[in-house]
């Protein structure tokens, strides 16, 4: 069994909630829940709401469309700390389910402190930008250094901040727990799916060949064409 998972958050199905957006902390705090920085003041309570078009109960990992990792209930908090985990930092937060009216404080905003920047370029396929080395436009193939990971439990890809990375052990104790909302794909092999920001009402991010949902649908090779061709023009180029 591999030893690194990309963290997904996923809805288990469409009588979860899923919430449209996360606070927007950047622009009225200036704090951001990517950089891997603890906050020098504490936030404010912070409030994600629930629509009723995609009204449900929250999961223990809070479905945000697009974030992953974002939202632990009190339960997944106490899973985690159990499993070693101890570099996340916790802010008040209130979910708001605009259906019911109901306001829930089961969970907390999760602010992970640890970035490794491990992505092996030779082995993986990336869209990245040529102009700027350092923007990554896509996934296609991940594979990681294994030297920079040291013993690290759970932190953010510094090459794709919105992308977690769990250890096995994270991974084994948050499923045996019976832990709502993650979904965790192999590091190795990991890809993104082309179709997330599109009708995606599960929020499938990245998907994998062992994807215990099934791997995403694969373009053929028409889209596959316009793909590269559209990368050409933003100025991508593909690393091997």
């Amino acid at each position: 069994m591999p030893d690194y998972f990309v963290w997904e958050t996923r809805r288990p199905s469409l009588d979860s909630a899923l919430a449209p957006e996360f606070p927007p902390t950047f622009k009225q705090y200036g704090v951001s829940f990517l950089t891997g920085r603890r906050f020098l003041s504490p936030l404010p309570e912070l409030e994600v709401r629930i629509p009723p078009i995609s009204d449900g109960s929250p999961t223990d990992d809070l479905i945000v469309f697009t974030w992953r990792c974002i939202a632990h209930s009190d339960r997944l908090i106490r899973v985690l700390r159990k499993a070693g985990v101890d570099n996340i930092d916790y802010h008040p937060l209130r979910i708001v389910r605009e259906t019911t009216g109901e306001v829930y404080h089961t969970h907390q905003a999760a602010n992970i402190l640890d970035v490794v920047f491990c992505i092996d370029q030779e082995k993986s396929s990336l869209y990245i930008n040529d102009e700027d080395p350092h923007h990554l436009w896509f996934i296609d193939r991940l594979a990681l250094m294994d030297e920079r990971l040291g013993d690290a439990l759970c932190f953010r890809l510094g090459e794709r901040p919105s992308t977690v990375i769990v250890h096995r052990r994270v991974k084994e104790a948050v499923e045996a727990a019976g832990i709502t909302g993650p979904v965790f794909l192999p590091a190795e092999g990991y890809r993104e799916y082309r179709g997330f920001d599109e009708n995606n009402p599960r929020n499938v991010i990245g998907t994998h060949d062992g994807d215990p949902d099934g791997p995403a649908d694969a373009l053929d090779d028409e889209d596959q064409d316009e793909l590269d061709e559209s990368g050409d023009e933003r100025q991508g180029t593909e690393a091997h």
